[in-house]
This record gives structure tokens, C-alpha cells and sequence, in this order.
């Protein structure tokens, strides 16, 4: 099969009609793999450099879901194949530490927007231009949490090129210190935590007319001092009750005629 690049369709293991319009992101495959444990059926579409994809069925409805890797230059790969396979929705779902004591252990953060330092971003548009989630996005996820009972905030979260270690072992340490006075603006400014992906992810989204959001869970326990596998879970779940709700919400806008959901019709 001819390609104009190496990542086309993921190295062309993809086809028109492989992805639905909903679509889970995770950096990891492992959270793919979890993600999919939950469906009702699945079948691996690609595995190609760090792009895991995989289409099936939830809630009586077709969805995808893929591994982005980390950083913005990955996720920015990952949403032009799959917005040219079709898919139309996008929701990343991730882990995350506070950039001081922001945020509960096991809490989720629900992203309104997030702050343009991912370096990505800037390559589709100036940096005045804002990286916000589409408020239905936001909307549905909200609603998932509350359905699920899970501790939550909303807010504008930090997206750093490098956010850096919190260990100065080795060679960490210079990242580490230059990296300080970075987070401390952003935790003044109120931002909520911070990663690589979800600014880039928002601007492709805004600019080409797709929906997009993120939620994260911080799962660093501070007092084992370790990231705990079971925060993985719930994000997950969160991610797929959002899904469900933006589906379910979708299909009565289609049998309404109307172009957003609004209180009213929700």
C-alpha cells in the first residue's frame, strides 16, 4: 500500500470505517487494554510504533480507542489519523500528580482548558490562541462523575513540554530545578495539575471542528510515596460513562433536530 507518511492510516493497518466517532485517548496501551476489558465486543484495528487502536461496542453504540503515547507531537499524530478516519469525539483519559497539593489522591480533574506550554500546539496556531474542551465534553463528564460518585474538580490544567521529575537523582536534577518556578506560577494561577497532551488535542479540535476533552486522575498515594494502579481505574470508568452519556445525549439531539444539548433537553 502506497503512503505519503510512515504514520498514514497507522502504517495503513487502518481502513475507512475502522473508527467509530467516539474515541477513547490514553497515553499507555495498558489503559487501552483496561478500557476495552469493558466493552461488550473488540477487535484490535493497529499496533503500530506507540498507536494501539481498537474499535468495538458499548452501551449498544460504536467506539474506539487508542494509545497516543506521550507528549503533544504523539497525540497530534493520533488525532489526524483518526479525525480522517472519521472520528469526531475525542476523550482523554490519564494519570496525573498535583503540581503542589492542588488535588486529592484519587480525585479526578476535569479539564476546561489548559495551559499552551506543550510546544505542539504552537505549530498549528499562535499562542494567544486558547486550548479549550468542548463544553459538551465537560458537561457529560461532570455528569459521569456525579453518576459514579466520584470525587472531582474542574479547571484549567497545565501542559508542559517536560513537566520534570520530583527526584534529583542522576542527572534529574537539572530539569527538576529549572521546572520549579514553572509549576509554582501555575499553581498560583490556580491551574490544576499538568501534562503533555490535552493542549495540543484541544487546539486541533477547535480548529477543525471536532469535540474534545480530558479528565485525569491524580494517582500519586503521598503517603507510600508511589503511583497506585487502582487510580487507573477509575478514570477509566469515568472515560466510558462520559462516552456514554455524550452518545446517549447525541441521539436525542438528533431526534430533536437541535445542533448542542442545553439543560432543557438534557
Amino acid at each position: 500500500m502506497n503512503q505519503d507518511n510512515v504514520h498514514r492510516n497507522f502504517g495503513g493497518q487502518a481502513q475507512p470505517g475502522d473508527v467509530a466517532p467516539y474515541v477513547l485517548l490514553a497515553s499507555s496501551k495498558d489503559r487501552v487494554r483496561k478500557v476495552v476489558s469493558h466493552w461488550t465486543s473488540a477487535r484490535q484495528v493497529a499496533d503500530h510504533y506507540e498507536f494501539l487502536l481498537y474499535s468495538g461496542e458499548y452501551a449498544g453504540r460504536r467506539i474506539s480507542c487508542c494509545s497516543t503515547g506521550i507528549g503533544g507531537m504523539s497525540v497530534a499524530i493520533a488525532v489526524e489519523e483518526l479525525a480522517a478516519l472519521q472520528a469526531s469525539t475525542f476523550l482523554r483519559v490519564g494519570v496525573t500528580r498535583p503540581l503542589v497539593d492542588e488535588q486529592a489522591f484519587g480525585q479526578l480533574t476535569i479539564a476546561k482548558g489548559a495551559v499552551r506550554w506543550d510546544g505542539t500546539s504552537h505549530d498549528y496556531v499562535r499562542p494567544e490562541y486558547p486550548a479549550l474542551a468542548h463544553f459538551e465534553v465537560v458537561l457529560a463528564a461532570i455528569s459521569a462523575a456525579e453518576n459514579l460518585g466520584f470525587a472531582y474538580q474542574v479547571g484549567i490544567i497545565g501542559d508542559l513540554a517536560s513537566s520534570g521529575p520530583e527526584s534529583s537523582d542522576g542527572y534529574r536534577h537539572f530539569l527538576t530545578r529549572r521546572m520549579a518556578p514553572y509549576k509554582q506560577e501555575l499553581y498560583e494561577a490556580g491551574v490544576l495539575n499538568g501534562t503533555g497532551e490535552s493542549a495540543t488535542m484541544f487546539v486541533q479540535s477547535s480548529i477543525y471542528g471536532l469535540r474534545a476533552g480530558t479528565i485525569h486522575v491524580n494517582a500519586y498515594d503521598p503517603e507510600g510515596q508511589h503511583w497506585d494502579p487502582a487510580a487507573d481505574d477509575k478514570v477509566v470508568l469515568a472515560g466510558l460513562e462520559t462516552m456514554r452519556i455524550l452518545m446517549e445525549w447525541d441521539q436525542m439531539k438528533q431526534a430533536q433536530g437541535v445542533p448542542y444539548i442545553t439543560p432543557a433537553l438534557a
